[in-house]
């Protein structure tokens, strides 16, 4: 059971969606559009065989301990 990310078209929010079945219908949480987008997932794409997040740079994902996509040592 995959968690999507989703852009709405009408009201620009971005959101998580738990999608049990691949027929359900998704709606904004914020405006209830049904006119959204599954966006691509950071960890749905790779580029020269090391996968590219496009998270922040602000260290959340290590906890500001030494890795390669820190800055922090």
């Amino acid at each position: 059971m995959p968690i999507y990310e989703y852009h709405c078209n009408q009201c620009q929010s971005e959101f998580e969606k738990l999608v049990l079945k691949s027929s359900e219908k998704i709606t904004c949480p914020q405006c209830k559009s049904k006119k959204v987008n599954r966006m691509m997932s950071a960890f749905a794409f790779s580029s020269g065989g090391k996968f590219k997040s496009t998270a922040s740079s602000s260290c959340g994902g290590c906890a500001a301990t030494s890795c390669s996509t820190c800055t922090t040592k």
